[in-house]
């Protein structure tokens, strides 16, 4: 443990980096990842889902089924076009660019 005097000094340096660069020290504070892990989890989730979907629906030959596979796999796409598009403004920005986000 360190002592109360160290501890109040990196408070301190803390509170200057938040205030000077937040998104750097957003970039450590692990709460901006844990939400881009979540996206990209949800996004994948919603990949397989769609491939399924339209498995499922030639297969059994469900018009409605390869309907919403083909329909939700177009938006999925945009999504991944907007997600890289978004990755590639960031770096160019100068920010630091988020985890997965490719």
């Amino acid at each position: 443990m360190l002592p109360e005097r160290e501890h109040h000094a990196l408070r301190e340096i803390e509170a200057e980096l938040r205030a000077s660069d937040p998104a750097f020290a957003a970039a450590f504070s692990g709460h901006k990842l844990r939400g881009v892990r979540r996206w990209n989890l949800l996004l994948v989730l919603c990949d397989v889902t769609a491939v399924v979907m339209l498995l499922v629906g030639l297969f059994a030959r469900d018009a409605a089924l390869v309907l919403w596979g083909t329909v939700s796999s177009g938006a999925l796409v945009a999504w991944h076009i907007a997600r890289a598009e978004t990755a590639r403004q960031d770096t160019e920005d100068g920010a630091a660019p988020t985890a997965g986000a490719h």
